[in-house]
């Protein structure tokens, strides 16, 4: 039997009995640097597992013909040394006994999650095996600051008020590029940031990047915001206010058009500083969200004392919309207390039609998420605001 060979890139089995869901998945593999096969039903995995050699397997335990517990004992039996994620739509303590049972029988068995999963989540979790952990040092750092493979992508943020879910503006998200063209997502890479003191040339380079795309867009004929999340550290610089208005006119951007995300954990680090930063941003024109709402004990409290514009329903109650009705109740319930303080209202994590559906039906302004677009770089946003927001 004559094994598959591609390159020399990770190589990822992907085993789902949903095509759909398969599809998804590899499509988010690829784009972390990974080769993918797919496949859709138990009988045909044992000849896959031969002749494409994966380097790594995300298997579905509810399949045709054979179970995962029976995929996971063959590989048990071949002595495989592929990175295993078990994934699956059964509840807690099945995934997890099936774990158990992987890792008894010395499978490199790396993680589990519950379906459906968001594409970030998805992103992180196979990216740390495409990752060279060296590279994630202070000295790697700088040099990608400096270099510029660290830069932002950005993700549509659109209008749930317009029949056609308009594209209005977009968020920075940033990501690490490697000369090699694999990503590295910041959840590797911003705790070494942030244990070195380096949040603020990050920041700086996230926002001067972020500015450029804005103004390229103007050129363009596409007006819409972009939104920049600012780290807590960030919110004790008193002359962070005059840095960002600086920055903002050297590239001919108007405040109005620039939203800045701060998580309701950020803003009691410092609760005089921060007060006297929001302010001064508000009073420049800079409008303030405050991200992941819902998730802290000091929701309340500021929204109460700081000046945001916009609340972000935290993603994870988006994702559970669909299969948990609390999640939307919270989520009706929170958008109701945005809209009474003269807040706009966004959802963040809609990966569905059905979600979108609901999400609307809970009263949100805005929304972004897999189902309108993952994050891209700058010029793919002008050809998204071209093609009516497909990609």
């Amino acid at each position: 039997m004559t094994p598959i060979v591609l390159n020399s890139r990770p190589k990822l089995l992907v085993v789902d009995d949903e095509v759909d869901v398969a599809d998804f998945i590899a499509e988010v593999a690829e784009g972390v640097g990974y080769e993918t096969m797919t496949v859709n039903e138990g009988q045909n995995f044992f000849e896959m597992v031969t002749r494409y050699q994966p380097t790594s397997i995300i298997l579905d335990l509810n399949l045709p013909g054979y179970d995962g517990v029976e995929l996971l004992r063959y590989l048990a039996e071949q002595k495989s040394s592929a990175a295993i994620y078990i994934a699956s739509g059964a509840d807690q303590r099945t995934i997890a006994a099936a774990q158990s049972l992987g890792k008894q029988y010395n499978l490199n068995i790396v993680e589990s999650f519950s379906k459906p999963v968001m594409v970030e989540e998805l992103e992180k979790i196979l990216s740390l095996n495409t990752t060279s952990e060296e590279r994630v040092s202070t000295s790697g750092i700088r040099k990608a600051l400096a270099s510029r493979e660290i830069q932002p992508f950005f993700q549509p943020k659109v209008d749930l008020n317009n029949a056609d879910n308009k594209m209005i503006g977009v968020e920075a998200l940033v990501r690490w590029i490697t000369t090699s063209g694999q990503m590295i997502f910041p959840d590797e890479f911003l705790p070494v940031v942030a244990a070195e003191g380096l949040m603020p040339e990050l920041t700086a380079a996230v926002v001067e990047q972020s500015f450029a795309a804005q103004k390229m867009w103007l050129d363009n004929g596409l007006d819409i915001t972009v939104a920049i999340n600012l780290d807590g550290c960030l919110l004790s610089d008193l002359r962070l206010p005059d840095k960002l208005a600086d920055q903002a006119a050297t590239h001919g951007i108007s405040p109005h058009r620039v939203t800045l995300e701060i998580t309701e954990t950020a803003v009691m680090q410092d609760t005089a500083a921060t007060m006297d930063v929001a302010t001064r941003l508000r009073l420049k024109g800079f409008s303030l969200s405050i991200d992941d709402f819902g998730t802290g004990y000091s929701s309340l409290i500021s929204l109460y004392n700081l000046p945001f514009n916009e609340l972000k329903v935290d993603k994870s109650f988006v994702l559970d919309i669909e299969k948990n009705h609390e999640a939307s109740v919270i989520i009706e319930i929170l958008t109701s207390l945005g809209k009474k303080l003269n807040l706009k209202v966004c959802a963040e994590g809609i990966e569905s039609r059905k979600a979108l559906t609901l999400v609307k039906s809970c009263g949100c302004d805005t929304g972004q998420g897999f189902l309108f677009s993952k994050a891209v770089d700058a010029k793919t946003i002008l050809a998204y605001a071209e093609n009516g927001g497909f990609l």
